[in-house]
């Protein structure tokens, strides 16, 4: 609606099941053939137990809609021979499953909300091990319990991942074990606003809102002709770390 109202309502703009086999789609979208070729990718998709899928032709397409066994041997989690199909699954599981599937190979990179419960959950460690072994895991950025209030409070975590190239992914599997690399971490215990979703300002040590003057540019007319001018405004500092977390990434990233 945001490009609709901006005069872009047509380029790029598509409506579909993401999670629905391609072949359902429209056909501008089919013709886009996103499999293998985005580089990009960010998303907030729903997730929840009120709205598991359950639809046997979606839950076919996914690994991670099947179901897997701890390896006590092996410590690791293998899915069951002959495949068996989960009578349900959360939509966020195979979300982060279909998003893997339409990055580049070796490039593409995704930054995805999840609820915590697939970073930490006992039960859903078969799914942080498909993740570990298709993708590279650059970042995990906890966020704020209330960084969705007033509307959710779900705990979660923005997690960026790169897609693994098939034969890096072939050579872990035959050596048995997965490349050790570093992994950017960061807590958002800032993010600008309370449970109730009021702003939050940066105060000092005694409780007061911090202050602080920038120069603003500002449109006067004068005589009918438009003059710009640079004044000097004052205002509160927004408590929020977020920004300074993307900096500090783009910092990291840039470094490796």
């Amino acid at each position: 609606m945001n490009m609709v109202m901006n005069n872009d309502g047509a380029g790029g703009l598509y409506r579909a099941n993401s999670l629905a086999r391609p072949v359902t789609w429209n056909k501008p979208l089919r013709d886009r053939e996103l499999d293998g070729t985005v580089d990009l990718l960010f998303t907030n998709p729903p997730f929840g137990s009120k709205i598991v899928v359950d639809d046997p032709s979606i839950l076919e397409q996914y690994e991670l809609a099947h179901v897997w066994d701890y390896d006590e041997n092996e410590d690791r989690y293998r899915m069951r021979e002959p495949w068996q199909l989960q009578t349900s699954q959360p939509p966020e599981i195979l979300f982060v499953e279909r998003c893997v599937q339409f990055l580049k190979p070796g490039t593409g990179r995704m930054a995805i909300v999840l609820p915590d419960g697939i970073l930490g959950a006992p039960g859903l460690g078969y799914v942080r091990e498909w993740i570990l072994e298709q993708t590279r895991v650059l970042g995990s950025i906890d966020l704020h319990p209330d960084t969705f209030q007033p509307g959710n409070s779900t705990q979660t975590s923005v997690l960026i991942l790169e897609r693994k190239r098939f034969n890096e992914i072939e050579l872990e599997r035959a050596a048995g074990r997965k490349k050790d690399y570093e992994v950017f971490m960061a807590l958002a215990n800032h993010i600008g606003h309370d449970k109730r979703g009021n702003t939050t300002f940066v105060r000092d040590e005694d409780g007061n809102e911090i202050i602080v003057s920038k120069e603003e540019r500002v449109r006067d007319v004068h005589q009918g002709t438009p003059v710009f001018r640079m004044v000097e405004v004052k205002e509160k500092v927004k408590d929020d770390n977020t920004q300074q977390i993307a900096e500090a990434f783009r910092e990291w990233l840039a470094a490796l």
